[in-house]
């Protein structure tokens, strides 16, 4: 969305030369998405948009600008976590410990925070027949497929040509052939990576396809040879890439990111060969006894090449805030991210980045605050997990909670349209007695929320700091509060609606009323920051794939399962540094009024503009003691109880300080799957997707089950931390000779369980 200099992709749909049948298979493996010509060097930012070219052939690609734009176009791939709930975007962040799909919908969203056999757990279901689908590859008349393996076959076919032909420029200079090679062998393993973490074992397709002859044979490889060739590929992309590039292009510093990833993934499944979980067994990668020694090197030279410490965002906020990532140079800590445009025909077949839709809440329901740009569209797609909430320890000092959430909404309606609730006796009578001598008093049925006032908050407090119910539903705002407490009845509470006294959350039926991510709210949906926008899905922002913040805890994993302890620490907090307040930095008015923590806070920080008295790092500083069996430091970590030894807290540490830094932004799922701790984090951490009882407070408005009666409320199985392959992709496999496969081939095909 900056304007500047960068390099545009320009990917557009050749003729159909292949299939004159629609099949699933000969979109996935054997139609080409091929791309238009380009200048690659332009004034404004770099984009994509997708064109029908019904005239260019297979030769066009064989010149230096035909190459050039293929190669420039395969990085459509980056997009593919963000750009559509049907694709990748439901299988990156939802249905982890810290997120969930939020239900309610007609489309059968319901089943998928469940964790239900209808969602996950047939090979017709909901996320087989869509998401996984889609994932690896389909289309329709009007696009070119999208998918992991028509862009295989497209980097397979860019490979063959510069390898091969070498046109131009591509025949004359060594040193552009070999970085233009190590862009497509990056790509190439971006996707193989994407869909193995979905699928475990899935076919290797390394030679270019180019005509259907009717065969789709394509056995699946086994994920220690994946990880052999991707591992290779991008080595090579690091010892080629060069330092830095224009925005959205790749340098050694995103190659040498994701090979530090790929090391650690396959060192973290080593022990898992002879496994007699199944679903662990399936991660193995192969066992190299130097990978953690890898990981460790390419981290350091990632680190010390993007210039330590001091390339990481001053202000956690900045990453994300619309105003500056938006406005500027890409910040030094983005290693790699996702372009997209703000003139949304350049943005490809979804119009742009459409994960700023689906992490938003409904915030308009009687509320006096109507949708506008700065909000976002609430689609109430995905939310987090009580337990995403918690895991922020200290919300009072770690600046990450309060930076991540959309806490508090400003009324935007006048009095004569607004929306908002009215005051009732009960409510108004206690406000009169309560309230601040500045405030003025209230009539029962005159609208509580006033145009430019707080119109909404959010406490995530626990049942042991329960508020007053009749204090929470009677301030001149909606004041949503996890746990309250009737001080007449001594009755618990869970989540009641501070409109109407309903409950709400978990399996209620009303679940779109929560505290959202802000990360991703773009208030130029559209294209422009007119507000007439506001119904867009259409983003325009960039989405970050690689930051150098993980880059540290990379190598902070690595370092602690070799015990190298105090090493990890230090990395650890080099994140935990940033994450503090600042001295003279100001705390939410919310924090300060109704944190149970801000009790800790000085007289003079209570006090407006609620500025920090110093910097706050010192309370959240990470020790050993954080991550060692019986400290106050570890019970207040709240381990799952299958975390019982040091080596075993510090793994679960290393993915709870994750989901603190980056929550919704697309890596909990694929991390914590190769880690291979997705199915307990889930069974204890997600009530939703777990069928676990007992494990979290018991409320009294139990609502039949359906509310706070301390059960999980989901069907998780361990299977289900690989996906299913979808019927219509098996329904197509043959053999070698082209025989369609029979129903025990095709059983055998499927992954365990499905």
């Amino acid at each position: 969305m900056v304007l500047g200099q960068g390099f545009k992709w320009l990917p557009c749909l050749t003729n159909k030369i292949i299939c004159m049948k629609k099949s699933f298979i000969k979109y996935v493996l054997v139609w080409s998405f091929l791309f238009g010509a380009l200048n690659i060097f332009t004034s404004c930012k770099k984009f994509l948009t997708e064109k029908q070219v019904s005239n260019l052939t297979q030769d066009y690609y064989n010149n230096p600008a035909g190459l050039e734009s293929l190669i420039n176009g395969l990085y459509v791939i980056a997009r593919v976590k963000h750009e559509w709930e049907q694709n990748g975007a439901r299988l990156i962040e939802p249905e982890t410990d810290a997120y969930m799909t939020v239900g309610g919908a007609s489309d059968g969203q319901t089943a998928y925070p469940r964790e239900q056999a209808s969602a996950v757990g047939t090979d017709v279901s909901l996320i087989a027949a869509a998401n996984v689908n889609n994932f690896l590859g389909s289309a329709n008349s009007n696009y070119a497929p999208m998918g992991n393996y028509p862009h295989i076959n497209n980097c397979n076919i860019a490979l063959d040509i510069i390898d091969n032909v070498k046109p131009g420029r591509f025949g004359t200079d060594e040193t552009f052939r070999k970085q233009r090679r190590a862009e497509i062998l990056f790509l190439r393993s971006w996707a193989y990576y994407l869909i193995s973490n979905q699928l475990g074992d899935v076919p290797l397709l390394l030679t270019p396809k180019r005509e259907d002859n009717s065969i789709y044979f394509y056995p699946k490889a086994k994920l220690e040879d994946i990880y052999k060739q991707i591992i290779g590929d991008v080595r090579y992309a690091y010892d080629n890439l060069p330092l830095t590039g224009d925005r959205g292009r790749l340098t050694k510093w995103a190659a040498g990111h994701f090979l530090a990833k790929l090391y650690l993934n396959r060192a973290q499944a080593a022990g898992f060969q002879n496994s007699s979980e199944q679903h662990l067994k399936m991660l193995y990668k192969g066992n190299v006894a130097t990978d953690l020694d890898s990981v460790i090197t390419l981290s350091t030279e990632v680190i010390n090449g993007k210039g330590g410490a001091g390339a990481l965002a001053p202000d956690y906020w900045t990453l994300f805030n619309p105003a500056v990532s938006e406005t500027g140079a890409q910040h030094s800590e983005i290693i790699w991210a996702a372009q997209f445009d703000i003139n949304i025909t350049l943005d490809g077949r979804f119009g742009g980045n459409r994960s700023c839709n689906y992490h938003i809440g409904d915030y308009t329901a009687s509320s006096g605050v109507t949708r506008a740009m700065a909000y976002g569209r609430p689609f109430a797609t995905f939310k987090p997990t009580d337990w995403a909430y918690d895991n922020f320890r200290d919300k009072v000092n770690d600046s990450r909670y309060y930076k991540t959430f959309q806490y508090e909404y400003i009324s935007n309606m006048p009095a004569s349209t607004s929306t908002s609730y009215a005051w009732t006796v009960p409510t108004a009578n206690w406000w009169n007695a309560n309230k601040p001598a500045s405030e003025p008093t209230v009539t029962s049925g005159s609208k509580r929320i006033l145009n430019g006032a707080r119109a909404i908050i959010y406490l995530e407090n626990q049942k042991n700091e329960a508020v007053d119910s009749l204090k929470a539903m009677s301030q001149p705002y909606q004041f949503f509060v996890r746990w309250l407490i009737s001080e007449t009845t001594g009755k618990y509470y869970y989540r009641l609606n501070p409109v109407n006294g309903a409950s709400i959350g978990l399996s209620t039926g009303t679940r779109g009323l929560y505290l959202s991510s802000k990360k991703l709210v773009d208030p130029l949906r559209g294209g422009s920051a007119d507000e007439a926008n506001f119904n867009s899905e259409n983003g325009t922002r960039d989405a970050i794939l690689m930051r150098l913040a993980e880059t540290y805890l990379i190598r902070a994993e690595a370092y602690g399962r070799k015990g190298m302890y105090a090493q990890a620490v230090a990395d650890i907090n080099v994140v935990r540094q940033r994450a503090a307040y600042k001295s003279g930095e100001a705390r939410p008015k919310v924090l300060v009024e109704w944190e149970p923590q801000a009790s800790t806070l000085t007289a003079a920080e209570k006090l407006p503009p609620y500025s920090a008295a110093g910097t706050s790092y010192s309370k959240i500083t990470v020790t050993e003691n954080y991550f060692t069996p019986g400290t106050p430091e570890a019970l207040r970590e709240g381990y799952i109880p299958t975390a019982i030894s040091k080596t075993d807290m510090f793994i679960q540490f290393i993915y709870n300080e994750k989901a603190r830094e980056f929550l919704s932004e697309g890596l909990a799922w694929e991390d914590q799957h190769n880690a291979g701790i997705l199915y307990d984090r889930i069974e204890y951490l997600n009530q939703m997707g777990s069928d676990k009882t007992g494990l979290w407070p018991i409320a009294s408005n139990t609502e039949s089950g359906n509310g706070q009666d301390g059960n999980g409320k989901g069907q998780m199985k361990k299977i289900y931390t690989f996906r299913p392959w979808p019927n219509a992709y098996l329904v197509q496999l043959t053999d070698e000779s082209g025989k369609v496969l029979d129903d025990a081939a095709r059983k055998a095909y499927q992954n365990p369980g499905y």
